[in-house]
């Protein structure tokens, strides 16, 4: 799939095209529980749901200056938050602990008393990058561990303990929204198989748990970034896949979605909005130069 220029871009687009500030009451009063938000996407989120007037819990393994070698941490996620006017709290939790998530879902409904915007974005970046490109035969023997299982184990353990939370949330005509972060390898071959096996089985979650939390009124649904610009296109910026969510916790259309994925720029298309550099982004192609598929 070709680049897309300005004048391929749908209307409401176009009509958008100043629009790079994120409305500070989208979400006001709203309560933003975001797991992996040390960093990328997952700190990208926590910015947008801060500045979108949501409180926003960052949880990541520290909340210190430094953690580990990519450096990042959820505090200076929080710090972000309030520069731009939100706020929030930086909490450390050990999300790959299913114990430990409990915990700290017990610690927010004690503290705050709702949860009405659960993201699931915990994934070990730093210990995947490496793989990138390796055959089944040739990647580490932690790997499955890593990207398979940590990732969805915390999300499964984020849903269950903090469904009550949520219907309440959605009963009180809140959000009431949880949104796992995957993409497109849930479907389609991508770096390696192991990070497939790991999309694939967000997607599966993401999708059963639809039909389980239908009769409390919670809407799940997953969100594609895409980490890989087109020929002679701008890079989507992590906060461009939190005003995807923002606008979706937002919407009054949001159950409609529950068990399906949209790519970012698709909800960028439906609601108008840009990155915060102004840049508008086309829907990506499904397989591309990472796919063993042709």
């Amino acid at each position: 799939m070709r680049a897309e220029t300005d004048a391929k871009l749908p209307a409401k687009q176009m009509r958008s095209r100043t629009m790079t500030d994120t409305n500070p009451t989208l979400l006001a009063g709203q309560v933003a529980l975001v797991l992996g938000a040390s960093r990328s996407i997952g700190r990208g989120i926590a910015i947008e749901l801060g500045a979108a007037g949501a409180y926003v819990i960052a949880v990541s393994r520290t909340t210190g200056a430094s953690e580990g070698a990519r450096g990042g941490s959820s505090q200076e996620t929080i710090d972000m938050i309030r520069d731009l006017g939100g706020d929030g709290e930086a909490i450390a939790c050990d999300c790959a602990d299913y114990d430990a998530v409990g915990r700290l879902i017990d610690d927010i409904r004690t503290r705050h008393g709702r949860i009405d915007i659960l993201i699931n974005s915990v994934f070990l970046a730093g210990e995947f990058f490496p793989s990138i490109g390796q055959r089944i035969w040739e990647t580490s023997a932690d790997l499955f561990e890593q990207v398979v299982t940590i990732p969805t184990r915390a999300a499964y353990a984020a849903i269950r303990h903090a469904t009550p939370l949520l219907a309440d949330s959605a009963k009180a005509g809140r959000a009431g929204l949880i949104v796992n972060i995957s993409g497109r390898a849930g479907t389609a071959y991508r770096y390696n198989v192991a990070y497939g096996v790991g999309k694939a089985a967000i997607e599966r979650l993401t999708r059963d748990a639809a039909l389980d939390l239908r009769e409390l009124g919670v809407t799940i649904a997953s969100i594609w970034p895409n980490g890989h610009a087109l020929p002679g296109q701008p890079p989507e910026t992590p906060r461009y896949t939190g005003r995807a969510i923002a606008h979706l916790a937002a919407s009054p259309d949001r159950a409609a979605l529950s068990g399906q994925h949209r790519w970012s720029a698709e909800l960028g298309a439906d609601h108008g909005f840009s990155d915060e550099f102004g840049h508008f982004h086309p829907v990506p192609p499904l397989i591309d130069e990472y796919s063993l598929e042709r």
